[in-house]
C-alpha cells in the first residue's frame, strides 16, 4: 500500500510526466496523479481546493525549471498560503541541473535530502511510494 493519497506532479517535460505515470502504474498506484505544466497552475489549484475545503496533495514532484512559475517559487507561495492545520506535503524537486546552486538552494527549503535527478526509475519512485 502506498503513503500517499494523493499526488501532484508540477512539471512542463511531457517525456517527464509520462514516464513517472508510466513508473506509478508499473507500481499499480492506486489513483491517477494531477498534472500541472507549471508551478502557477498548481498553486491556483492548491489554492482552490485549499477554497473548496477538498482533500489536499500529500506528496508533491516538482520540476526546480520551468517557466511562468518555477518549482522554488512554488513552494515558497505554497507554503504561504497552506492551511496551518493540514499537514504540508511531501516534496520532491525534481531537475536535470547538477547545478551545486540547486542543491544550497534545497538546503534552505530543507528539501536536500528529496532531490532527485531526472530521468526518475521506477525503482527510485518506489522508495518514495511506497
Amino acid at each position: 500500500m502506498t503513503k500517499f493519497d494523493k499526488i501532484c506532479i508540477v512539471d512542463d517535460d511531457a517525456i517527464v510526466v509520462f514516464g513517472l505515470k508510466r513508473a506509478m502504474q508499473a507500481l499499480e498506484f492506486p489513483s491517477e496523479p494531477i498534472v500541472y505544466e507549471n508551478g502557477l497552475d498548481a498553486i491556483e489549484s492548491v489554492q482552490e481546493m485549499i477554497t473548496q475545503n477538498t482533500e489536499l496533495p500529500s506528496l508533491i514532484l516538482i520540476d526546480i525549471n520551468m517557466p511562468i512559475m518555477g518549482g522554488w517559487d512554488f513552494i515558497s507561495e505554497m507554503r504561504e498560503i497552506w492551511p496551518k492545520d493540514k499537514k504540508e506535503p511531501v516534496i520532491y524537486m525534481m531537475t536535470s541541473s547538477i547545478n551545486p546552486k540547486d542543491i544550497e538552494t534545497a538546503k534552505s527549503f530543507n528539501l536536500e535530502s528529496n532531490y532527485l535527478i531526472k530521468p526518475i526509475y521506477a525503482d527510485q519512485l518506489e522508495k518514495i511510494l511506497l
